[in-house]
């Protein structure tokens, strides 16, 4: 069995790598940060980003009941009472709750009240959104924390600076506009971390080792088809699906 220092070694080398694609697509931050997007494509993709970031909230719930009463279960809930406070509230990082932050952006790009309660996004965003609820279901809780925090909030903020000096610059949003990006800054200490420490102490075994390094790379992969497919959508280059989200 590899030992759990070796073990985190190879899962931090994974996600560095990983790190070098922007987080939120290539196509689309190529795109964006040369200013080559319409403001309706931009709204398109933004819808597309407030969907799958609302509905992280649900796979949160998942997690939260798929723990026991040990120590270990513990810290887990009480890292996501600390994620739920910045999704949810106004109490966290971030002037408003993230979910309502991610529709604050496509509103500011054009996005009218009934596109927000019934967007048009990518299959590969409900491909990823039904997967990720379904792993916070069936798994235990750190399984589901792993993949998406390793994967999705230990990224660095370099290519998110860039992408929202190119926002500012090219289609003139404004700080509030953007606030969703200026919340997730420094994800890595606050959400990320922590994890790191809660796999330390759960990946004891060769099976616990294994599933989560499994699961993180499912969700890197699923997480950027998302991310293209709505870039895809918002071009017209593909059909979109339409969501209810009342």
């Amino acid at each position: 069995m590899t030992t759990t220092d070796g073990f985190l070694d190879g899962l931090r080398h994974f996600v560095q790598e990983e790190d070098k694609t922007p987080l939120l697509g290539p196509s689309f931050y190529r795109g964006a940060l040369e200013g080559e997007l319409s403001r309706e494509q931009l709204k398109r993709w933004a819808l597309n980003l407030f969907y799958v970031t609302g509905q992280h909230i649900r796979a949160f719930g998942g997690i939260f009941m798929n723990t026991g009463l040990g120590p270990l279960d513990q810290k887990i809930r009480r890292h996501i009472v600390e994620n739920l406070i910045d999704e949810e509230t106004v109490m966290g990082r971030g002037d408003d709750a993230h979910w309502m932050l991610s529709k604050r952006l496509a509103v500011a790009l054009g996005a009218s009240e009934e596109e927000t309660l019934r967007p048009t996004v990518a299959p590969e965003a409900v491909e990823y959104v039904d997967w990720v609820i379904d792993l916070s279901r069936d798994q235990y809780g750190l399984v589901t924390l792993a993949a998406m925090s390793l994967g999705g909030e230990m990224r660095s903020d370099s290519s998110m600076r860039g992408l929202v000096r190119a926002l500012r610059e090219h289609y003139e949003l404004s700080r509030a506009d953007l606030e969703f990006f200026y919340a997730h800054a420094g994800e890595a200490e606050a959400h990320g971390e922590p994890v790191f420490e809660m796999v330390r102490e759960y990946a004891t075994t060769p099976e616990r080792q294994q599933a989560i390094v499994e699961h993180v790379k499912t969700w890197c992969t699923k997480f950027q088809a998302a991310q293209e497919g709505g870039f895809r959508v918002a071009m017209g280059d593909a059909p979109g699906v339409a969501v209810d989200l009342e």
